[in-house]
């Protein structure tokens, strides 16, 4: 018997869940998160649910790991102080930046630029220069070199960052720069951009590296920490951590490029949702994911989201491949609060962990969302199957005190308003990956899961006209289940710029050769070998002109790039360029492409989906209490309380009415209908759409 486990780490959980590879019987369980070392309730938790299930620990296979140590440590500025050398004439490079602001053009007066990754005072310049081909210009002044090491280890840091101009096309500069780091500062941690990232754009190439060394440190000793706890539970399983991509990696591949893992957690469960969507027969989705302190939206069309070259983490931009997804600041833990004391607003600030919702009793003093949904009876006063009780009255008062008093409103009132504006901010989040980008999300089905997406997922529905929700068997850990139906991913790309008019696809093919070994290698490092691997090319391609790319597939049979295949590519590309911006100019306007990659899978055996087998049961059969709800539609009303657990296949249940399990709780609001179909999934559907 082999078992696979997949650990998702958030602020208040840590979720972890174990499949058996045979049956597909899967099992959850969640314990509280520690933020002072991770790695403890990481451990814990799979101790904690091995001896619950009575599996040994010989007999793990498989763990795959999703972490916020990354990304935290971006958002909270906790990485290593670290030096950077770059070629001479662009030490100012952080200082410049990108010309562009955030917000309107008028909020320029106001706008301070954001402190830098990298103090001018720590970067240090190099003669040595390379032409935008990669020829060498001036040879590396290695004495500069040397002499920045020295200066750097002196100043006690323990990381340095090496980003020289047009080092994407020849690394050479930059491999022999980091010989000679090593040679004067024995054991410091360096990172150089052309192992980060092939790309050009100095900017964004520079800042990803630096970010990448910060990292390092940190993430290099937590994935040691998780390795020995692990060796310590005599658990000798491989483990694995998840990319922003949505692919894995092992971990001692991980801890060189971090940078790779800073969407690492909500990226898994994008991939639930895929897997789930296909199984339920919706792979055109509009995904969810409720936390305590945001909720991360994500648009998969035909059961793949959209990737991303670049993404931004707080106020970065970083150059890496990842899930495109849209993060807005609602939560359960969100908090309502009065703006200029008569103006009902509800986040961005988060109660977080701790002290968490009034309602935890952990010293909360501001209303939360949650505390709004236990007040209108849509939660039960203990999480976690009743191992944490909960304390509604306190809720209560709260809402009374900080928003009910002070509008001359009902706290019931109060409680819906904290609700409705929640609401709003979610469905604004999903205009953007939809509306804004040509898509009308009433064609889509919306996925809800994190720990509050079945709280507000009919509401969103509702407010967005969206006819279909699916809520997956374990909507909590949704993350955490997402870390085990993935696999091994490399991306390798490079810049090379080149007009469609003017091609020199010879050099295409060598370089395309060049990146296709070099994902073998990768894969094979990982055991992945022959038919146990999918390779696949892709360009970035843009109207010349333009200052951004859109990326198209490239068909490549037997590991060979060929001149049709690149003509085809250029096709294809007029084609996305219409469907993302709404017109194209095939025939009008000259085509460049701007990168040549591949990425590659090393794939496992995939999971099965255990079938619901339930007899002799029903809704009936499923009650498990009745208790007081209020809702806009209906008012108050006695509100029945299901087990998931229980619920019978195939038979439907009108709201309004309320399905609990463990990891989650699902509101079936008035004027919807939800169906258990046999992968496990909730189906719901409103009832006046269903004709």
């Amino acid at each position: 018997m082999a078992w696979r486990i997949g650990v998702d780490t958030g602020g208040t959980f840590t979720d972890v869940v174990a499949v058996d590879e045979a049956s597909g019987k899967r099992y959850v369980r969640k314990t509280s998160s520690t933020p002072d070392d991770p790695s403890r309730a990481f451990t814990q938790g799979i101790v904690e649910l091995l001896d619950e299930v009575g599996v040994d620990a010989t007999d793990v296979s498989f763990i795959s790991h999703g972490t916020t140590v990354a990304t935290n440590a971006i958002l909270e500025s906790r990485y290593a102080r670290l030096g950077l050398i770059v070629t001479r004439g662009y030490r100012e490079m952080l200082e410049v930046g990108r010309q562009t602001v955030p917000g309107d053009f008028g909020d320029i007066t106001w706008w301070l630029k954001p402190p830098r990754v990298v103090p001018l005072e720590l970067v240090r310049e190099a003669g040595g220069r390379l032409d935008f081909c990669g020829e060498e210009l001036a040879s590396l002044d290695e004495e500069a070199v040397r002499a920045a090491a020295r200066d750097f280890k002196a100043m006690g840091l323990q990381a340095i960052a090496v980003s020289f101009l047009h080092s994407y096309r020849n690394p050479a500069h930059e491999q022999r720069a980091r010989e000679l780091i090593i040679e004067e500062h024995p054991g410091c941690f360096v990172s150089v951009s052309s192992d980060v990232i092939r790309e050009y754009r100095e900017y964004e190439r520079t800042l990803s590296t630096c970010l990448n060394t910060g990292l390092m440190p940190l993430v290099t000793t937590y994935l040691n920490n998780l390795r020995a706890r692990l060796s310590d539970e005599e658990i000798e399983a491989r483990l694995y951590v998840m990319k922003s991509s949505g692919g894995i990696i092992h971990a001692a591949e991980m801890a060189p490029q971090p940078i790779a893992a800073v969407l690492s957690g909500p990226a898994a469960g994008i991939v639930t949702a895929c897997y789930y969507g296909k199984a339920a027969g919706y792979p055109n989705l509009i995904t969810i994911d409720i936390g305590g302190t945001s909720t991360d939206i994500c648009l998969i069309d035909q059961g793949t989201p959209h990737m991303l070259t670049e993404g931004r983490i707080d106020i970065y931009n970083i150059k890496a491949p990842m899930i495109d997804m849209h993060t807005v600041g609602a939560g359960g833990g969100s908090i309502a609060w009065l703006s200029a004391g008569r103006s009902l607003r509800v986040g961005p600030q988060s109660a977080g962990a701790q002290p968490g919702p009034v309602c935890y009793g952990r010293g909360g003093k501001a209303p939360a969302l949650t505390d709004a949904h236990i007040v209108l009876g849509r939660v039960s006063p203990y999480l976690l199957g009743g191992t944490i009780a909960l304390d509604p009255a306190a809720a209560r008062r709260a809402i009374d005190e900080h928003i009910a008093t002070p509008l001359g409103i009902s706290v019931e009132d109060a409680a819906m308003g904290i609700l409705d504006l929640a609401t709003n901010n979610v469905a604004q989040g999903i205009n953007v990956v939809s509306v804004k980008r040509g898509r009308d999300p009433r064609d889509y089905a919306l996925m809800a899961f994190g720990g509050a997406g079945g709280l507000n997922a009919c509401l969103v529905a509702e407010s967005l006209g969206i006819r279909t929700i699916v809520s997956p068997p374990s909507p909590g850990v949704t993350s955490a289940e997402g870390l085990l139906s993935t696999n091994v991913r490399s991306d390798r790309v490079i810049t090379d710029v080149q007009r469609e008019d003017a091609l020199d696809v010879a050099r295409l093919i060598r370089e395309y050769q060049n990146i296709h070994a070099q994902i073998v290698g990768d894969l094979a490092r990982e055991g992945f070998t022959g038919s146990d691997t999918v390779i696949t090319g892709f360009a970035d391609m843009r109207y010349a002109g333009q200052a951004y790319e859109v990326r198209v597939p490239v068909t490549v049979l037997d590991a060979t790039l060929t001149d049709a295949a690149v003509r085809n590519a250029i096709k294809a590309f007029h084609r996305a360029h219409d469907d993302r911006f709404g017109y194209e100019y095939e025939g009008r306007h000259p085509v460049e492409i701007v990168n040549v990659g591949a990425t590659g899978f090393g794939l496992f055996p995939p999971l099965v989906i255990a079938q619901e087998q339930r007899k002799d049961c029903s809704w009936i059969g499923a009650r498990k209490d009745l208790r007081r709800g209020v809702f806009r539609a209906v008012g108050e009303v006695e509100l029945p309380v299901y087990e998931r657990s229980l619920a019978p296949i195939g038979v439907g249940i009108a709201g309004p009415c309320i399905v609990e399990q463990y990891d989650a709780t699902l509101v079936v609001e008035p004027g919807w209908r939800a169906v258990l179909d046999k992968t496990g999934q909730i189906i719901l559907t409103h009832q006046h759409q269903e004709a």
